[in-house]
């Protein structure tokens, strides 16, 4: 622990036995000998409490750890249930009697009408649906970003053009 050597312990004794004397010599080593076990069982004391400290922590994350792992596989279950339960009606559904994959299910008035709409569809031109992409463009941009200006100043501002007229309206200089 200090590297004391018995050179050194015969020396410390050499000095308390001239300083303290042949009377007061055994009392002081009994003193000083109370004062050390009190410190070493202090000492375990502390080293035994921080290592129940440790012990508790670390059974506190191994608790943790497997509660974690116990909603995992509670959530897995449920997947595989809901999997299974998917499984199971595809299977009923192709293992009727009326299923024909090949069989259509449109009728030739059916059939008459959406080819109508398709041909509507077509007549749209590229014009028109470039239009509507930036309008839906502008929209999602004004719901994702807002009006693009501090929400401060743009309060300010609708409260100044709310009692006159839209400034989008007014003629450009």
């Amino acid at each position: 622990m200090f590297n004391i050597g018995s050179f050194e312990i015969l020396l410390i004794c050499v000095i308390a036995l001239l300083v303290l004397g042949p009377e007061r010599l055994p009392t002081a080593v009994r003193t000083t000998g109370l004062w050390i076990g009190r410190f070493r069982r202090s000492f375990y004391k502390v080293k035994a409490e921080i290592e129940r400290e440790l012990n508790a922590d670390e059974i506190r994350r191994q608790l943790h750890n497997e509660s974690v792992m116990a909603e995992i596989e509670e959530a897995k279950n449920e997947v595989e249930g809901v999997a299974k339960g998917a499984e199971e009606s595809v299977n009923k559904i192709v293992n009727s009697a009326n299923f024909d994959p090949g069989a259509s299910q449109y009728t030739d008035e059916q059939l008459d009408a959406s080819n109508q709409e398709s041909e509507a569809v077509r007549e749209k031109s590229i014009k028109e649906e470039l239009a509507e992409a930036g309008e839906q463009i502008d929209e999602v941009k004004q719901s994702l970003y807002g009006t693009g200006k501090n929400p401060k100043l743009a309060d300010e501002q609708d409260s100044a053009e709310k009692p006159g007229e839209d400034s989008s309206n007014q003629a450009e200089p």
